[in-house]
């Protein structure tokens, strides 16, 4: 035996052995090392994330709530309310002293059930007891009531509930009510239509409303699914929690209670440190990661909390398979220690070595490949791995004002900043969860002397899935189209030119309209608006206003501006001008349906028009063109007659509300007349 293999005999093996011990034992601190801080990158992740969730419900619950107190004011600021509630003032309760009291509660009445069908506070939307014989009281409704509580004037079946006296501050409460689960009460006060006849409010408005499912569907982050995360509502109950959302192991809305000094509880450390990130204990009793915002304009926080184990199992699970891989690292070591003192497998470890230098070095030049055409191009590219870059290009690393290698490894909110990096990662969290691609439109201001300033940027976030060496990701490419949408305006600013320029020909044909077309217009517009319409809906309505009566240019000059009464066949073919003005735009490529909205100007909602489309069958542009149209021809002067004043044409479109007219667009009409300012500005316009 040779003094070499002696040593293996006597010493190589517990010598490595030892050395395998030792190498195990740094193995194991170093991934505890490792694991801590995973834990801790993790942490502060969910903190963002939650932060980020909190803010958007809590805003939209606000929104929420605004709405419902907007609604509710503007029926407190309605002048006919505040003028009977100062005439009844002014006869000290007497409302048989009131003059015409019968017509202006036939009045209040319809105004109410407006209000009420539009805001949600309508009786109609609960189910009715089909077993019963008479109409049964409704806890949901809107009511007028007087300094001393009186109603004088509710909305069908509303079983008015006893408030307080009218005060100058709104109430806002919550309470649970065995037909509709839960009830949402608001009150506004009503002021004397004229100072100095009153010291406080003269009345007030009494609503009830369903809090649920609208309230509670705030309570959901559009497009985020994670499992453990749960969002409710609390607020304090003087020393107690009250828990106001339905909860996630069954409990009801309103249906706990907790009390406000429980040792680590989320929600009462949530209220008493709004916005701090929460490690704590949920309602019951499992360890939570939260965060709450107080819910703006009442007394509510909005708290949202993820399970722990959930939410750090990745961490978990990474650390168990770094410990599996080091045992087996450990194992293959050992073994090969043995294959390679009982075999002597040098040639086969020089063969490996070499298979892998050559993998190596092939995997070196693909990288660099991908590395040279991506940098080449106009966009930039990157691909994230749980929020971190997995690869960028030379513009994506231009924009972050950094080395493309430096960004390798690197969370997106340390490249791109917190916001810019949120944005980005619930895109791309939306587009691995929908397994298709997604894209957004995004803006930056910059030097309005530098190429225009603001430059808008189009990305697409393109889910890629995951492979034997790498985990799933998003590819983003983000691409500068600024150029192309300032074209795309250019192009609609000509278009606009050309629309005017066809109005003026015909308004110089027909002196007495000169004005009607862009009043249509303006007037579709603002009703477009006010029903909630999408931007490109409203532009369509806007276009097809000023464009109806381009057929107009079809009628001879001297039917247009005869002085006096006009037979029916010379009535029938002006309103034909409007079929005809949609036959000579059926050629022009407009962004929305301008031409269709043309062809169906003529039905009725009751489907006896020329089609005999009725209801939604007609398009809301076309059915807001027909009203708005109809209102300016009523107001407007015409050669062959005087304009109408503004209640009388109002009087007209509601006896046909319901016929020739849509209720809806009708009820935003009055809306835009009575709160909006829209009288004053139409009385002056048809007085001109």
């Amino acid at each position: 035996m040779t003094n070499q293999a002696a040593w293996w005999q006597g010493w190589g093996l517990p010598a490595l052995a030892g050395g395998l011990l030792l190498a195990g034992a740094v193995g194991v601190a170093a991934i505890m090392s490792f694991v801590e801080a995973e834990r801790a990158r993790d942490l502060r992740g969910w903190q963002d994330r939650l932060g980020l969730i909190a803010d958007s419900r809590a805003a939209d619950v606000a929104q929420w709530v605004a709405g419902q107190r907007r609604d509710i004011a503007s029926l407190a600021g309605n002048a006919s309310i505040q003028l009977l509630l100062t005439e009844l003032t002014l006869v000290e309760g007497e409302i048989t002293e009131v003059t015409d009291v019968d017509g202006q509660l036939q009045y209040l009445e319809s105004l109410l059930t407006l209000t009420a069908q539009r805001g949600g506070f309508d009786s109609s939307t609960l189910v009715e007891d089909l077993r019963a014989n008479v109409e049964l009281p409704s806890p949901v409704g809107l009511a007028v009531l007087d300094t001393r509580g009186r109603p004088l004037v509710a909305t069908s079946r509303f079983a008015v509930p006893q408030v307080e006296a009218a005060s100058e501050t709104p109430l806002l409460d919550l309470q649970a009510d065995s037909d509709v689960g839960m009830l949402l009460t608001l009150t506004a006060p009503v002021s004397a239509l004229q100072s100095g006849i009153a010291d406080g409010p003269v009345g007030q408005i009494v609503a009830r409303r369903p809090a649920a499912p609208a309230l509670f569907e705030r309570l959901r982050q559009p497009g985020l699914r994670v499992a453990g995360l749960e969002i409710l509502l609390v607020r304090p109950k003087g020393a107690s929690i009250e828990y106001l959302s339905p909860l996630a192991d069954g409990t009801a809305a309103l249906g706990r209670r907790l009390d406000r000094a429980t040792v680590g509880l989320a929600s009462a450390d949530a209220l008493s440190q709004p916005g701090a990130f929460l490690e704590s204990e949920d309602y019951a009793g499992q360890a939570v990661l939260a965060t709450g915002r107080l819910v703006a304009g009442t007394d509510w926080l909005l708290v949202a909390k993820v399970d722990s184990a959930v939410a750090l199992a990745d961490i978990d699970a990474r650390a168990n398979r770094l410990l599996l891989v080091l045992l087996l690292g450990l194992g293959f070591a050992a073994a090969t220690i043995l294959v390679v003192w009982r075999h002597g497998a040098s040639r086969r470890a020089s063969e490996s070595a070499r298979l892998y230098a050559a993998a190596a070095a092939e995997l070196t030049r693909q990288k660099h490949l991908l590395q040279v055409v991506t940098d080449n191009q106009p966009t930039a590219i990157m691909i994230l791995d749980d929020g971190q870059v997995r690869f960028a290009n030379a513009q994506a690393a231009k924009r972050a004002e950094m080395a493309p290698g430096e960004m390798i490894g690197k969370s997106l909110s340390s490249v791109a900043g917190s916001a810019a990096a949120a944005r980005t990662l619930a895109l791309s969290e939306r587009a691995l969860e929908d397994g298709q691609p997604v894209s957004d439109v995004w803006r930056i201001e910059g030097d309005s002397s530098v190429d225009g300033g603001r430059r808008i940027y189009l990305a697409d976030h393109v889910p890629v899935p995951s492979s034997v060496d790498l985990p799933r990701g998003v590819l983003v490419v983000e691409r500068d189209v600024t150029a192309e949408l300032r074209e795309r305006a250019r192009r609609e600013s000509t278009l606009d030119a050309l629309i005017a320029t066809l109005v003026g020909v015909v308004d110089r044909r027909d002196p007495y309209a000169a004005d009607h077309s862009h009043l249509v217009g303006e007037l579709s517009q603002r009703l477009a608006r006010e029903m909630d319409l999408e931007e490109a809906e409203v532009e369509t309505a806007r276009v097809a206003g000023l464009l109806m009566n381009i057929g107009k240019i079809l009628v001879p000059e001297e039917l247009l501006t005869r002085e006096g009464a006009l037979s029916e066949a010379e009535r029938a073919q002006i309103r034909a001008c409007m079929n005809s003005s949609a036959e000579l735009l059926s050629s022009v490529a407009f962004d929305g349906p301008v031409v269709e909205t043309l062809q169906q100007v003529q039905e009725r909602v009751d489907g006896k028009g020329e089609k005999g489309l009725a209801g939604d069958e007609i398009l809301p542009t076309a059915r807001i063109l027909t009203v708005a149209n109809a209102f300016v021809a009523m107001v407007s002067a015409r050669a062959h007659r005087a304009g109408l004043p503004v209640d009388e044409a109002m009087a007209q479109l509601l006896s046909d509300m319901g016929r020739r007219y849509d209720r809806g667009v009708v009820a935003a009409l009055v809306s835009y007349l009575d709160n909006k300012g829209g009288r004053q500005h139409w009385e002056t316009a048809a007085a001109q």
